[in-house]
């Protein structure tokens, strides 16, 4: 089961209210201005993933992982290329970060900006589509882009995938946001944006 070009429009919308919550919280943990851009949404396999990343020069990224449950269930991975991310701490806890490793301090910044964006955008969804989710404590992982993105599920395992652009001062960080669905929670999904589309026609 897929979703249709208009549902992903729809949840481009959908997104884009949550990808700003983000915006604003972001730009209050780092005391400057984040600019970000409308999400791309589309349903891509983690291999179409894995090689838009590997074609971009990431071989390895740093990822922040977090379950949420309700009425859909899924595992949201939230990954950077390991540099940027690096960087992106630096900005965050203004102190320089060793870029060949993140220390105990550093990985906890970096689950706090996961958290921070996963749960932005969760909650913009939850809000628009008038869901509740549980969410669990986020993982950092840091790793080759295969490893940690398939470590589950088989490459052509379709996956619910945000593009996500934003600027933080001189910083340009491109990152991807995916959501892994069961049969299941993308029936539930269709479902709910379905239903969603219909009360802007009524």
């Amino acid at each position: 089961m897929n979703l249709n070009d208009i549902e992903l429009d729809a949840l481009t919308e959908v997104f884009n209210v949550g990808v700003g919550q983000a915006a604003d919280a972001l730009s209050q943990l780092a005391g400057s201005p984040v600019r970000l851009k409308v999400p791309l949404v589309a349903m891509l396999s983690k291999q179409d993933i894995s090689d838009d990343l590997m074609a971009q020069g990431t071989e390895r990224i740093c990822a922040v992982r977090q379950d949420f449950r309700g009425v859909l269930n899924t595992e949201a991975v939230l990954m950077f290329p390991v540099q940027q991310s690096l960087q992106l701490v630096q900005m965050m806890v203004g102190g320089d970060v060793p870029l060949e490793q993140l220390g105990e301090m550093e990985q906890e910044a970096m689950a706090e900006i996961g958290n921070i964006l996963l749960n932005s955008v969760v909650s913009g969804i939850a809000d628009v589509l008038r869901l509740r989710f549980e969410g669990s404590l986020p993982q950092v992982e840091m790793g080759p882009v295969r490893d940690v993105l398939c470590g589950q599920g088989q490459l052509q395992e379709q996956v619910l995938s945000l593009q996500i652009d934003f600027t933080l001062d001189a910083l340009a960080v491109q990152g991807y946001l995916v959501f892994m669905l069961d049969v299941e929670s993308v029936a539930s999904l269709k479902a709910t944006v379905q239903a969603f589309l219909q009360t802007l026609h009524t």
